[in-house]
């Protein structure tokens, strides 16, 4: 009996972290352009953003997995999250410009760990 509880959990918990990816996304471009200071994610912004769809509704966990750790990270209200990935250099960059509206990708987590909404600043 424990024998087929224990391979019925890994089948669940194994079927709940799939991996996310994006078609021709350089996704190891994006995580490595930490706060937008080489400019890499300025150039691949249009294929996450016209993929938004394909992030809603994933975990925190999966998100991580696509676009790295997020350059800033929000708690707010009702145990909702905001991930904020720059790309535009920010100010621990060399081409930092101070006083400069930095454009940015923000994903809302709901209190569940879901992509609630995506959205992106210029």
């Amino acid at each position: 009996m424990i024998k087929y509880i224990s391979i019925f959990l890994f089948v669940v918990l194994s079927s709940c972290t799939t991996s996310l990816t994006i078609e021709g996304f350089d996704k190891d471009a994006w995580i490595n352009d930490k706060d937008g200071c080489l400019g890499k994610r300025k150039e691949l912004i249009n294929q996450v953003i016209t993929n938004k769809e394909t992030l809603l509704g994933k975990s925190q966990d999966q998100i991580k997995s696509l676009l790295g750790q997020p350059d800033m990270h929000e708690i707010y209200r009702r145990a909702q999250r905001f991930y904020i990935y720059s790309l535009d250099p920010g100010s621990s960059c060399e081409k930092y410009i101070a006083g400069k509206t930095a454009a940015n990708l923000t994903l809302r987590f709901n209190a569940l760990g879901r992509v609630h909404e995506v959205v992106y600043y210029e």
